[in-house]
C-alpha cells in the first residue's frame, strides 16, 4: 500500500539540507526507510548480479527500493537522521514548515544563544590570559 506523501520541500531548504552524495551502493532514506539506489555507472563496484537484484526489487517494491536515473544518490542529515534528496516521502518538509512557521523565535532565540556563547568565550579568553601569565611569571 503506497504511503501518503507530504508535498516536497522547497529548493532552499534542500540546498541547505543536502551536503553529500554517494555512488557506492545503496543508502537509506532514514526519515521513511526507501532504499535509494544510484543508476549503474561505470565507477561502481557491484558484485555480480547485485545490481540486477536491486533492479528486480525495484520493479516488485518501486514504494520501498528507488532507483536514480543518476550514478550519485544525494544525501543530508537532519535531526540526526540521513535524508536523501527526492525522496518521495518529503518528510523534511516537516521541519522546514516549522523552521518557517517559528522563525521569529528561532531568530529571538539564536540572537540570545549567540550573546551568551560571545561572553562565556571572552570569559573564557580572561581565564586563559591569566592562566598564561602565572605562568609565565612562575618561571
Amino acid at each position: 500500500m503506497p504511503r501518503k506523501e507530504l508535498s516536497k520541500p522547497s529548493e532552499e531548504f534542500l540546498d541547505a539540507l543536502i551536503t553529500s552524495g554517494t555512488s557506492a551502493g545503496t543508502i537509506d532514506c532514514e526519515f521513511c526507510g526507501r532504499v535509494h539506489i544510484p543508476d549503474k555507472s561505470p565507477g561502481m563496484d557491484w558484485e555480480p548480479g547485485e545490481f540486477e537484484e536491486l533492479e528486480r526489487k525495484s520493479k516488485q517494491e518501486p514504494d520501498k527500493y528507488i532507483l536514480h536515473s543518476e550514478d550519485t544518490v544525494h544525501w543530508g542529515i537532519l535531526d540526526g537522521r540521513q535524508y536523501i534528496a527526492d525522496c518521495p516521502c518529503n518528510l523534511v518538509a516537516k521541519y522546514e514548515r516549522l523552521f518557517w512557521k517559528n522563525r521569529s523565535v528561532i531568530e529571538s532565540y539564536f540572537r540570545k544563544r549567540a550573546k551568551r556563547e560571545l561572553e562565556d568565550a571572552k570569559r573564557e579568553s580572561r581565564l586563559a590570559e591569566s592562566v598564561t601569565t602565572a605562568v609565565s611569571t612562575s618561571r
